[in-house]
């Protein structure tokens, strides 16, 4: 990483990503509502659901770490060329937000998803 833009480009890159888990987190625990109300509840379809949700919140989890990689990186790269770091720093501070949002969000959801495992598949 050599070129002056990095630091920006990898902020860039945080800010973004931050930005589309923390929009994805509300919609996640609309989603537990939903499911909790309107899910079949066949045994299949609830552990598929239970399944789903694991997924889901592994990737976004993903996503929200590769976010933060990426600000801190951009934070060393500013740093080390002497440029600014705005870009940077806001990606950092956006992506501890969506992750933050992100785990209360997957907190719900796999609440949900485990306690129809529990009622539904016996």
């Amino acid at each position: 990483m050599n070129s002056p833009r990095d630091a920006a480009e990898l902020g860039i890159a945080s800010l973004l990503l931050g930005a589309v888990l923390f929009l994805a987190a509300p919609i996640v625990l609309i989603l537990a509502v939903l499911v909790w109300e309107f899910a079949c509840t066949l045994p299949d379809v609830v552990l598929l659901h239970a399944w789903l949700a694991r997924a889901g919140v592994a990737v976004g989890s993903l996503v929200g770490i590769a976010g933060i990689a990426f600000a801190v990186t951009g934070l060393r790269a500013a740093k080390r060329q002497s440029r600014p770091a705005g870009i940077a720093l806001a990606g950092l501070l956006m992506g501890i937000a969506a992750t933050a949002a992100w785990t209360i969000a997957s907190i719900g959801l796999l609440n949900t998803t485990e306690s129809l495992l529990r009622i539904f598949s016996r």
